[in-house]
């Protein structure tokens, strides 16, 4: 996806069934994390981990990985991804 409010915004309505599902959350300086469950971004449910840089209260930075959400029952060591 393209940087830039713009970009999110020209996507947003396009998801159909979106669901954020945030499972923990952090945060250390400039810098916040999230590690979620997502429906709808993707065919099927993906885990996210989302890195935010923030100034002056601001997002002016993020990162993320993406995967498709495996169950637990699927992964090598049985636990789950999120």
């Amino acid at each position: 996806m393209p940087s830039g409010l713009g970009a999110l915004r020209a996507a947003v309505p396009d998801l159909r069934g979106f669901r954020w599902e945030p499972q923990r959350t952090a945060a250390q300086g400039d810098l916040v994390f999230t590690h979620s469950i997502v429906q709808g971004w993707a065919p099927g449910p993906v885990a996210i981990a989302d890195i935010f840089r923030l100034e002056d209260g601001r997002i002016v930075e993020h990162w993320d990985v993406v995967q498709d959400l495996v169950p637990p029952e699927e992964t090598v060591s049985g636990n789950p991804m999120v």
